[in-house]
């Protein structure tokens, strides 16, 4: 098993230098024995060219008055040190209808801007004045375009980032919504697929706009068995924290463009970790996982824990 693992101080900026020594992975608390280590990015590591960042504009979850800010944030974003992007980025438009590109992946910001700046606010068919049932709608599309995005990244290689821009969909707590044994085995099949194809897609999600952790961290515990899941652990606030991303907050703390900032400078510089999981466990029996690092006043970001494949 891989893991992707991001280090960083107080400030947020990521450590590099580090040796295999100064790491320890720990599966439901049980240290194992690591097999590989690679640094990558920083002086002593290697760049990785494949890194690559997927941007999620969701019009879907925002306001018709929110969808020109975050066109222009977007744009301010992309034309940064004069449109020389670090990595290649894919520009995704999230509408009622579906996800469709923005221009081409590209390393020229200018060009991805010019894409952005031509897109014009789409036309919600899902209006909020349904009521629970237009907050379903969005929450079911969001999370079926999200879980289609990481299937197909599966087997590409290298280390992704998706950034969400925006709200995110529905946090559908129990109170709000008809649960039944039924919801709740189609709950914890998603929430445990996703998680493992996450991993194995090396995709950190960053919800930018989504609002701080304290806003779901009533929701942050693993789900373990389908009694315990709901639609709210599919928050996307809750998927990018559990991938070893961030959200941020979307008020008047800081701008889109600089949340977007402080999710990018993670992606550069990371560490590889392998090592083989336990053996003989039942299938999709959730396991854990903590990696530390032997230095004082650090920060430690990695996949939260896997489900046992079949």
């Amino acid at each position: 098993m891989r893991l992707d693992v991001v280090v960083t101080d107080a400030a947020g900026n990521p450590i590099t230098g580090l040796e295999a020594k100064d790491f320890r992975v720990l599966d439901d608390n049980q240290a194992l024995a690591m097999l590989s280590f690679r640094a990558v990015g920083g002086t002593q590591g290697k760049t990785d060219s494949r890194v690559s960042l997927f941007l999620i504009m969701d019009t879907v979850n925002s306001g018709l008055l929110d969808i020109p800010f975050m066109r222009d944030e977007v744009e301010r974003f992309l034309r940064q040190n004069d449109g020389h992007l670090t990595h290649p980025v894919t520009v995704v438009l999230f509408t009622d209808a579906g996800m469709q590109l923005v221009g081409k992946t590209s390393l020229d910001g200018n060009a991805l801007a010019e894409a952005v700046h031509a897109v014009k606010p789409p036309v919600h068919t899902i209006h909020s004045a349904a009521g629970g049932e237009a907050l379903v709608e969005r929450y079911q599309i969001s999370v079926k375009a999200l879980a289609m995005l990481v299937a197909r990244e599966v087997p590409v290689a290298g280390r992704k980032m998706l950034l969400w821009i925006g709200p995110g969909w529905p946090v559908l707590r129990r109170p709000d919504t008809n649960f039944n044994s039924h919801s709740e085995e189609m709950n914890f099949n998603v929430i445990a697929s996703l998680t493992n194809q996450l991993r194995q897609a090396r995709l950190v999600v960053c919800s930018a706009g989504g609002g701080t952790e304290f806003r779901v961290a009533d929701l942050l515990k693993p789900v373990k068995m389908a009694k315990d899941a709901s639609a709210a652990n599919l928050a996307v606030q809750v998927v990018a924290i559990h991938s070893g991303g961030r959200t941020l907050d979307g008020g008047n703390r800081s701008r889109p463009a600089e949340q977007l900032n402080g999710c990018v400078q993670e992606i550069g510089a990371y560490y590889t970790l392998t090592f083989d999981p336990p053996q003989g466990e039942k299938a999709f029996t959730y396991h854990g996982l903590k990696v530390t690092v032997d230095k004082p006043g650090v920060k430690v970001n990695t996949t939260a824990g896997y489900y046992a494949e079949p």
